[in-house]
């Protein structure tokens, strides 16, 4: 493991990470401001049904005003996220300052497969709860 590259990649994927947060923190702004339109989910136009995505902006709001249930309720995919993006910040922290050359961060892709899988399990679960009970998780 060459700790130069590590710390590089680290750098810059943390430098366009927190560019796309503050684009989307500005595009949220503007909408709240109403300078630009609300866009609205073409999936739940076209089907009544929500995508893996909807609810994140609320879920992400609710996570910072600390309602992590209601986050949760909202979209799993926020907080799960937020958890699997702090794991990696500190784990590679932990292998950049460590002296031993240890490695304290997965190789491994499965815990990005794991979180896709339960975003995809969760959406399938609210649409069949909406869609057969009329329990609407985001209402």
């Amino acid at each position: 493991m060459n700790r130069r590259v590590l710390f590089r990649d680290f750098i810059l994927i943390n430098i366009l990470g927190g560019l796309g947060i503050a684009v989307m923190f500005g595009g949220i702004l503007l909408q709240m401001k109403q300078y630009i339109p609300n866009p609205q989910c073409v999936f739940l136009q076209a089907t009544h049904l929500y995508c893996p995505g909807c609810g994140g902006t609320r879920a992400f709001f609710s996570m910072l005003k600390g309602q992590l249930w209601r986050s949760v309720r909202y979209n799993p995919a926020v907080v799960l996220g937020a958890i699997l993006i702090l794991y990696y910040e500190v784990t590679v922290i932990m292998t950049i300052v460590g002296k031993k050359g240890k490695v304290y961060y997965c190789r491994k892709p499965w815990p990005v497969y794991v979180y896709v899988g339960i975003v995809i399990i969760y959406a399938i679960v609210r649409n069949i709860l909406l869609a057969v009970y009329g329990i609407d998780l985001m209402g």
